[in-house]
């Protein structure tokens, strides 16, 4: 009986701690979700942006206290296009039950743990040189990740991550950091 008690708290605390992100930036102004979030609820917003097309491409994923997923599929005409034809698109996406529980299995890693604990301006090292700018590359996607629960938001983006982990020696690039972006990235 005593083990039953034991086990059952000890699971209580891991669901509890792994629900809480403890992220900690307030919520951007432009961010418009495409449904509600309740006290505890998670969104993950994954965007792929830049690259040849007209569009950014966002995936939504919700996740409640239940660990119920929803899921949202977005095109967004790029913010400097001016072309009237192009317009956002939405919609719902029914997820396989395999794409749910990495949704979960991600919520719960400690390598999504580990990137939380960095900020956006942590991908880049401070030197005390003056360097040019880092490797370029045209013509790639960039990566986003924005993370939200109880009106708190971390939020990480990157261009061409691979690329410049991968190819780039530059001093201020954060590889560790930048390793970390790639790993959780790589979990979707």
């Amino acid at each position: 009986m005593k083990r039953i008690l034991i086990f059952t708290i000890f699971n209580f605390y891991f669901f509890s701690y792994a629900q809480n992100l403890n992220l900690r930036n307030q919520i951007s102004e432009g961010i418009e979700l495409p449904q509600k979030l309740n006290k505890n609820d998670i969104a993950i917003i994954y965007e792929i942006n830049g690259g040849w097309s007209a569009y950014d491409y966002l995936s939504y994923y919700f996740v409640d206290e239940n660990e119920k997923v929803k899921s949202y599929s977005e095109e967004r005409p790029k913010s400097y296009l001016k072309n009237e034809k192009l317009k956002k698109s939405i919609k719902e996406i029914e997820l396989t039950q395999e794409k749910k529980e990495k949704i979960i299995q991600l919520i719960e890693s400690k390598k999504l743990s580990d990137l939380l604990k960095y900020n956006q301006e942590d991908f880049k090292i401070k030197v005390n040189e003056n360097l040019p700018p880092p490797c370029y590359i045209s013509d790639v996607n960039g990566y986003k990740l924005t993370f939200v629960q109880n009106n708190k938001q971390n939020t990480y983006d990157y261009y061409a991550p691979k690329y410049m982990y991968e190819k780039c020696p530059h001093k201020t690039i954060n590889k560790t950091m930048l390793k970390k972006f790639i790993v959780v990235l790589d979990l979707f």
